[in-house]
C-alpha cells in the first residue's frame, strides 16, 4: 500500500472539482496522475472508507472525502465493527 499516494489523492480530491467529477464519471482517468495500486483504486472507487481507515489513511482526509461524496463515515466504520 502506498499511503502517501492515497493521502495525496484524497487531499487533491477535496480541493479539485474536476477530480471529483472524474472520479464519478471515469475513475481510471481520475487516478492517472497518482501511483495507486489496483486495490487502492478499487477502495477509492467503491468509497470503501472503512478500508482506508484500516490502512491508516489520515482520518481528516477520510472525513473530507466522505463529506464530498455524501458518505457517513462513522456509520461505515460501525458496519465493519471499527471503534473510532
Amino acid at each position: 500500500m502506498n499511503r502517501h499516494a492515497l493521502e495525496r489523492f484524497l487531499f487533491d480530491f477535496d480541493k479539485d472539482a474536476r477530480l471529483q467529477e472524474a472520479l464519478r464519471d471515469d475513475p481510471e482517468a481520475a487516478f492517472q496522475h497518482y501511483e495507486l495500486k489496483s486495490e487502492e483504486k478499487a477502495a477509492i472507487a467503491a468509497k470503501d472508507v472503512a478500508t482506508l481507515y484500516e490502512w491508516g489513511v489520515h482520518p481528516l482526509l477520510i472525513r473530507n472525502f466522505c463529506g464530498t461524496v455524501g458518505i457517513r463515515y462513522v456509520a461505515e466504520y460501525a458496519k465493519r465493527g471499527l471503534n473510532t
